[in-house]
């Protein structure tokens, strides 16, 4: 081969590696767009980007606060009889991944601006999801949901983690998101995520994304709460509760936590952590309150025992998820939190 075919060989190759990763950066770029970004929350996306007008309380959470809080419920009482009442945003979705709940909260301040508070539920740690496939808190679509911005703060949220793995935990958020990415360029799927005119809905509307009520099952409920319940007794003979607070997995939840404490001290809002019980629940010991406030500077909110009592006397749809009965008893009680 004579020496101008191989400079011709390698310019060729150059140029097309060139070309190659100008599409792969310019193509996570597009991606970045919070159409994009959101194509697998398509509600959260419309009641962040296409509604205008500020949100005075953004809540998020997992499936648990998704069906049992009531935005207008909660506005209604927070709001006391003020008017015009307090818009309340429900962002929460199912599964778990505190970072991703942050960054719906950013989202919102950045796009409408938040006034008043932000509630975020807590996952207790201990629980079997804490061990599966979502080690380290991470949400299912976690890599396609934030900014790649994001990923290089990844490695913080994991302090006790060895180095090696958090670099190979940032490389495969990189690889995740260019798989997101193509999917989504090639499938149309952002693009499904449409602008809804401002004018079909006012400002200072709370809404959410609760939909429809998960099915009633009723056997699984009776059925769990004899599982839970003291023999010859109630769900209200059951000790204080006491979870761990602590434990390497879940790393990335607390260190997420309080970092959302410290921006909200930034943003001059107060920040609530709910713990939404699951039926038959006790209340958390003392102990485990006061550990709770010493670990992030927060309390603790959950319902006393007469707002239980009534919870459990047909407020959920199975062990774990409120219907509309328990969801508006529980938000009334959480609205009055916020006062």
């Amino acid at each position: 081969m004579s020496p101008r075919h191989r400079h011709l060989i390698q310019f060729g190759a150059a140029a097309l590696l060139a070309m190659s990763l100008l599409g792969v950066f310019a193509l996570v770029a597009w991606s970045d767009q919070p159409r994009v970004r959101y194509a697998s929350l398509k509600c959260i996306y419309r009641e962040i980007y296409n509604y205008k007008g500020p949100v005075d309380v953004v809540v998020v959470g997992t499936s648990r606060t998704k069906w049992g809080v009531s935005p207008q419920t909660v506005s209604t009482e927070y709001s006391n009889g003020k008017q015009p009442p307090f818009v309340v945003l429900n962002l929460a979705r199912s599964w778990r991944g505190t970072q991703q709940m942050f960054q719906e909260i950013k989202d919102v301040e950045k796009e409408r601006g938040i006034t008043q508070a932000i509630v975020v539920e807590y996952s207790r740690e201990g629980d079997v999801v804490a061990t599966s496939q979502r080690y380290y808190d991470y949400y299912v679509d976690h890599a396609a949901l934030v900014p790649v911005e994001e990923f290089k703060s990844d490695p913080e949220v994991k302090p006790r983690e060895p180095a090696y793995l958090k670099a190979r935990d940032v490389m495969d958020l990189f690889q995740e998101r260019l798989d997101y990415a193509l999917d989504r360029a090639l499938s149309g799927k952002a693009d499904k995520n449409v602008t809804i005119p401002v004018d079909q809905r006012p400002e200072g509307y709370s809404d959410g994304c609760t939909g429809k009520d998960r099915p009633l099952k009723t056997a699984a409920n009776e059925e769990w709460l004899k599982k839970v319940t003291p023999k010859g007794g109630t769900w209200a003979d059951r000790p204080p509760g006491a979870w761990p607070i602590g434990r390497i997995n879940n790393d990335a939840q607390r260190e997420t936590m309080l970092e959302m404490v410290q921006w909200a001290k930034d943003h001059g809002l107060r920040i609530y952590f709910t713990l939404m019980p699951r039926l038959g629940d006790p209340e958390p010991s003392q102990a485990y309150l006061d550990k709770f406030q010493q670990t992030f500077g927060q309390p603790l909110l959950f319902p006393p025992k007469d707002v239980l009592a009534q919870l459990y006397d047909g407020g959920y749809s199975d062990p774990n998820h409120l219907h509309e009965p328990g969801r508006e008893i529980y938000s009334q009680w959480l609205g009055t939190q916020l006062r």
